[in-house]
Order: structure tokens, then C-alpha cells, then sequence
């Protein structure tokens, strides 16, 4: 499991992809070198540190932080779909009443983030409640066109397309005096494309940033039979992160039942339109 030590690389943002994969976690001998984890990336700039999702790859964060003796972190949510919020019944800090976890959402969803858990973690669905978490609690609601600050990394919202609501979150580091170069990173997570016209304010969002991740769980080819479900394609990414000239792209939230012989012909074929592209992988780390 890597470690989160991204105050040895100043102002460099180092992501660690805990979860890859999209709508329900796997784990069979064809997701071994991908992984089965659902959506959750830690994003570290300086020390100051923000996590993406939390689905079942939050799990091992959690026992990371516990190990490093980390004792706040900031949780922001793309949308409340189960997927991402399932790891948080096991995330370790939450039982432990020393830290501090801070629940963030942003914009106007069909329900608010503390409904979505609280009806989630109660029966019948789930033996515990919030109530029998120990740490300090914290949730946060943030108008669509907010910014949030954490320490030098500040971290703003994009609305995309999505039964329910959900929104495209953008991390930016500080310049700092050591003269580190500002990082970038935007997480593009669920969304469903019109095969029409892309989004146009999706690609301003992602504009020429260090890198992108999108929701590519199903391709082309079988976006038809899905329409209405709320994803997207892996070609669909890859023309967004063209038209936006993203450094770097990553193929993410696969499809539950893509294995890793499909999961390394579709980068093989990525790599082909865009070189800078690959599919992401549990565990995986990337320093920008």
C-alpha cells in the first residue's frame, strides 16, 4: 500500500488513487491488476491534504491515517450514490474520537449529504448509525460557484450531468516560496454525456489542467443501450480532455465487470488518440 508523504515533495501535488472502479466494488481473478475498489482519490499538496469520494477504497485510507496519526481530513463528495459513500462505515477515523472528519458537498442535490448518509447507515440498509461514530462530525454544504480552502489547496465545483445531481471537483495547489509551480487536478465523476454536443462547461472547467480524471464506464459502442444511466464513455473523455489540452488523462470509475485484459486494450487504444492517457488502477500514485 503506498504511503501519503507528500510533505517531502513541496508544493508538488501527489494523488493516491484509492478506488478505481465505478458503481459496485469487485474482486475476482480478472481484477487483480486494476482493482475492484470504488471511487475515492486522495489529493496531498504540502501536507495539506483533500480526498475525492468516499467509496470502498476510503477504507484503506482510513487505516493509513490511522497508521501516520493524521487526525483531520476533508471528505468532498461528488454526489451521494452508494458507490461513494460506502466506505464510510468503515473508515476507521470515524470511530475514533480524537479526530476530526469534515463532510463536504457542493450545489443543489435531490437530498443533502447528511440525509444521504444518515438514510443509508440505517435500517434496514445498515446494522450502525451515525450516532455510533466517535469522531468529531462535520458537515458542510457549499453553494455551486464556492471554493473551498484547505490550507494551500483550494477546491471548487462543476455541475455535470446525473440522476440526482452531481458535481466535477477541481483541486489547485499554491504557488509556493520555493517556487513550486501551482498543480492541478480535476475529478469528472459521474456524469452522462449528450452524444450531441459536448460540454462545454466541462471542458472550461478542465482547461489545461495538470491532469483530468473522467467517467469512462462504458465505450462507444455500448453508450446506446445505457442512455439514462448516468455515465459516460472512455472515448467521450478522451475528446474532452483533447478539446481542454489536459496534461495528463485517466480512464476511471470502470465498468464493474471490465477485467484487465479488457481494461489494457482500451488504454492500448487510448494511447493511440491522446499518448498522455492511461486507465487508472488501485493504489496507484502520481506525483504532478
Amino acid at each position: 500500500m503506498p504511503k501519503i508523504n507528500a510533505e517531502a515533495f513541496g508544493a508538488l501535488m501527489q494523488l493516491v488513487f484509492w478506488g478505481t472502479r465505478g458503481s459496485l466494488p469487485m474482486n475476482t481473478p480478472n481484477h487483480r491488476l486494476f482493482g475492484g475498489n470504488t471511487a475515492c482519490i486522495g489529493v496531498d499538496a504540502g501536507g495539506d491534504m483533500v480526498v475525492f469520494d468516499g467509496g470502498s477504497g476510503l477504507i484503506h485510507l482510513g487505516s493509513e491515517m490511522v497508521e501516520r496519526d493524521r487526525k483531520e481530513i476533508d471528505i468532498c463528495f461528488s454526489h451521494f450514490h452508494s458507490d461513494h459513500i460506502c466506505g464510510l462505515p468503515f473508515f476507521k477515523p470515524l470511530f475514533d474520537s480524537s479526530f476530526t472528519v469534515r463532510l463536504h458537498s457542493f450545489g443543489t442535490n435531490d437530498a443533502t449529504l447528511y440525509d444521504a448518509i444518515s438514510g443509508y447507515l440505517s435500517s434496514p440498509i445498515f446494522p450502525i448509525g451515525l450516532a455510533d461514530f466517535k469522531a468529531q462530525i462535520e458537515f458542510v454544504e457549499h453553494g455551486a460557484d464556492d471554493a473551498l480552502s484547505i490550507g494551500d489547496l483550494r477546491v471548487s465545483a462543476c455541475p455535470i450531468p446525473h440522476p440526482g445531481g452531481a458535481h466535477a471537483l477541481k483541486a489547485v495547489s499554491a504557488t509556493n516560496t520555493q517556487g513550486n509551480e501551482s498543480k492541478s487536478f480535476v475529478y469528472a465523476t459521474d456524469t452522462e454525456h449528450n452524444p450531441a454536443e459536448i460540454n462545454a462547461s466541462l471542458v472550461a472547467f478542465m482547461r489545461e489542467v495538470d491532469m483530468a480524471v473522467y467517467d469512462c464506464t462504458y465505450d462507444d459502442a455500448e453508450f446506446a443501450a445505457k442512455q439514462g444511466w448516468g455515465h459516460s464513455t472512455w472515448q467521450e473523455g478522451l475528446r474532452l480532455a483533447m478539446a481542454a489540452q489536459v496534461k495528463q488523462f485517466g480512464i476511471f470509475h470502470h465498468e464493474p465487470e471490465r477485467s484487465d485484459e479488457m481494461l489494457l486494450a482500451i488504454e492500448a487504444q487510448a494511447q493511440e488518440m491522446m499518448p498522455h492517457s492511461f486507465v487508472t488502477r488501485d493504489y496507484m500514485r502520481i506525483e504532478l
